[in-house]
């Protein structure tokens, strides 16, 4: 038999039953030697003698194990009948002879000779995996043999070999991986990746597959189910666990889309399907396996039929049938929150001039031109579509619940579309300015579709033709003179910025004796036609145009020069002077250096300084409002709370910045008298601001009975009616203190 590298088997026999058997044959010849040395003349010995060998002859010929025992040349000393039988002869015709008189070859035999020797050498036994040709069918063996060297009687080293069979176990190991290797090729050119979860261990093992269609090798990955969910895009991952958790509690498999990350980030679309093949006596999931198919194609087929059936395949805008689905959406949202919304519809003015002296091509650039400035300048909630042609359409939800108001938002939207499409075009290298038209239909009432909406946008859109075009007209006349006049006042309160239009009227402070403590700096504009305008009218006009923080510091250095002339009447100059600021103007960059700046050219003091700020500024980046009171806070300039109660306060909020002062919202004070809730609101408040260490100025005070009740329950400083309207600095002045 010849010597061969073989991979560990299970064979029948065991390595401790190959030494056990070895062991039992050495003994039973050790006693017929011993016999045969010391009682060879006796009689009883001669017949124990034959009884003994005819036992170890009939031992090793029923023995299944090929058994041999080998001189210190390599030759035959006994063998059993399954080793003549291999080798077609008989136990008597090998004793005496070598490998080489039966092996296939001589290099076999020198081979078999040559490994009996080297153990016989170092002196160690050893098991060995060998491979040797069968004479009688010329098939080959696989045998697991144990070569055990000793010393003979004769002090001549011997070795004995016993070997068992495992050809049938070898060749059923084969045949099982041979099996899998054609289970791993099928999975592989199937293209899944394949998935088998322990989770007992929670090791996690895949095909070949698996890591290519994710881009990833062993050196990426735990080899836990920590691996899949990796791959997994974050927003994806609860769906994807929920399905699967579904399936461990006993609901089926389960089969879910999603996508997966692959190394190089891209993301793939996959069809993952698993299901639960092992569970213990009590149900609980042992063993999960499963597979995924790569279905980005489809998905992308998919995307591109929903693109062509939806989306306008020139601009990527929604098409008509789209656009009416969401206007469809959009009034019903409306309606159930009650929130207004806008249809516009928008021409290209003289489009097909352009398309007649230009070329198609160059319209069809300026069309994906305007839908990507219509995109741009839009809100995220908005919606731009191409109905077709040059025609497009805009819906605009969440406007108000007023239709004045809904109508001022719509107006703000629509004019900053006309002026983007007014920007020009750089069309095939050359320069082309262009312009368009806006009808606009306020949606929101109950009667209100999809089919008139678009008639009553039309129309206007028309109208803002007639006018001229470039510009954009309302489908209600009346709505459309009210949304002009409030455009034409915003355009006024621009140009009365810029002319410094703008001053102070001051409303008193009083302290519990009625005597002046300081007062609030409230705006007035002196429209050139109008007269004085009062900030109802204007203030919301300048948060929506953007004019607040240019207005907030009119105010600030008109306040601050006010309090500069104080300073120089000893009346006057310990008086304070309040100033309201908007959470926009407070978080402008500069706000601090502004604040600063103007304090130092006006040479106001700025202990003398308070300004107020809304509850509703507090929430938004606590950080930067500490930072920015403190840095202010450090000059002397004070802060205080103003419409305390209407907002939301952190107490933590209030203790941690720095504030001087709460002011009490005139909502509270005008039914204090009769209305137990806003008793108790006031008093709490009282309460708040003294557990605190904050002054308390009680606003909109009007009547003495409101007066007493608030300083009764420990209010120091009072506002309002009872003791002043606003005023000019001038006429205030005028009235003793």
């Amino acid at each position: 038999m010849n010597d061969a590298a073989a991979p560990p088997l299970d064979a029948v026999h065991g390595d401790l039953a190959l030494h056990a058997r070895a062991q039992e044959i050495l003994s039973l010849k050790a006693r017929l030697e011993g016999l045969t040395g010391s009682a060879w003349h006796a009689g009883d010995a001669q017949r124990d003698l034959l009884a003994q060998k005819a036992l170890l002859r009939t031992v090793l010929d029923e023995s299944p194990d090929f058994i041999v025992l080998k001189d210190h040349q390599g030759n035959f000393l006994l063998c059993n009948q399954p080793v003549a039988e291999f080798y077609g002869t008989t136990p008597e015709a090998m004793v005496g002879k070598h490998d080489g008189h039966f092996s296939a070859t001589k290099e076999q035999a020198d081979q078999m000779r040559a490994s009996v020797l080297a153990i016989m050498a170092h002196g160690r036994t050893e098991i060995v995996f060998e491979e040797s040709t069968d004479h009688r069918s010329g098939q080959t063996r696989w045998f697991k043999s144990i070569k055990k060297p000793f010393l003979g009687d004769n002090g001549l080293p011997r070795i004995l070999v016993i070997a068992h069979d495992i050809t049938d176990i070898r060749e059923a190991q084969q045949k099982v991986q041979d099996s899998e290797r054609r289970l791993r090729y099928v999975l592989n050119v199937t293209g899944e990746g394949v998935w088998d979860w322990d989770l007992r261990t929670n090791a996690l093992q895949h095909n070949q597959r698996w890591y290519e269609l994710l881009g990833l090798d062993g050196t990426h990955l735990t080899g836990t189910v920590r691996d899949f969910q990796n791959c997994l895009f974050p927003e994806d991952l609860p769906d994807v666990m929920a399905a699967v958790q579904r399936c461990l509690d006993g609901h089926g498999p389960y089969r879910h889309e999603h996508r997966m990350r692959r190394l190089d980030g891209s993301a793939i679309w996959v069809l993952d399907r698993g299901d639960v093949v092992e569970r213990d006596a009590q149900g609980r999931p042992l063993r999960m396996v499963g597979s995924f198919t790569d279905v980005t194609e489809r998905r992308q087929a998919e995307e591109l039929t929903q693109r062509l059936a939806f989306y306008d395949p020139l601009t990527g805008l929604p098409n008509r049938r789209l656009m009416l689905d969401r206007l469809q959406h959009a009034l019903a949202l409306g309606r159930r929150n009650g929130q207004l919304g806008a249809l516009m519809f928008i021409d290209l003015d003289n489009f097909k001039s352009l398309n007649d002296s230009h070329g198609h091509a160059s319209g069809d650039a300026l069309l994906q031109e305007v839908a990507r400035r219509l995109r741009d300048c839009l809100r995220a909630n908005d919606t731009a579509a191409r109905m077709g042609g040059d025609e497009f359409v805009v819906i605009a939800e969440d406007l108000g619940t007023l239709p004045l108001e809904a109508a001022s938002q719509a107006q703000v939207i629509a004019a900053r579309l006309v002026e983007c499409i007014a920007q020009p075009y750089e069309l095939e290298g050359k320069r082309y300015c262009g312009s368009g038209s806006i009808g606009i239909a306020l949606f929101g009432l109950p009667d209100d579709t999809a089919d008139e909406l678009l008639k009553r946008a039309d129309f206007a859109m028309y109208q803002a033709k007639d006018a001229g075009r470039h510009t954009l007209r309302f489908f209600d006349p009346a709505m459309q003179e009210a949304v002009l006049a409030r455009a034409a006042l915003a355009a006024d309160l621009r140009h009365g910025l810029e002319r410094g239009e703008m001053f102070i009227h001051l409303q008193p402070v009083v302290d519990g004796q009625g005597r002046r403590v300081g007062a609030e700096a409230l705006a007035r504009w002196l429209h050139p036609v109008r007269g004085v305008v009062q900030p109802l009218e204007f203030i919301e006009l300048a948060e929506q145009h953007g004019l607040i923080p240019v207005l907030g510091r009119q105010v600030l250095e008109a306040a601050c020069k006010q309090l500069a002339a104080w300073a120089d009447d000893a009346a006057t100059r310990q008086l304070t002077l309040s100033v309201n600021v908007s959470a926009r103007q407070f978080h402008q960059p500069g706000f601090v250096e502004e604040v600063l700046q103007t304090l130092r050219h006006t040479g106001a003091d700025a202990n003398l300084l308070k300004l107020e700020l809304t509850e509703s500024l507090l929430l938004h980046d606590v950080e930067e409002v500490a930072q920015k009171m403190a840095a202010l806070r450090a000059h002397g300039v004070r802060f205080s709370i103003d419409d305390f109660g209407t907002g939301y306060s952190s107490l933590a909020y209030l203790k941690r910045l720095p504030l001087d002062e709460l002011k009490i919202d005139r909502s509270f004070i005008n039914d204090l008298l009769s209305d137990p809730n806003d008793a108790s609101i006031v008093q709490t408040i009282l309460l708040l601001a003294r557990s605190l260490s904050l002054k308390v100025v009680a606003e909109g005070v009007e009547t003495v009975g409101q007066q007493h009740f608030l300083a009764r329950h420990g209010c120091p400083f009072f506002q309002g009616y009872l003791f002043g309207r606003p005023a000019p600095a001038a006429a205030w002045e005028a009235v003793p203190a």
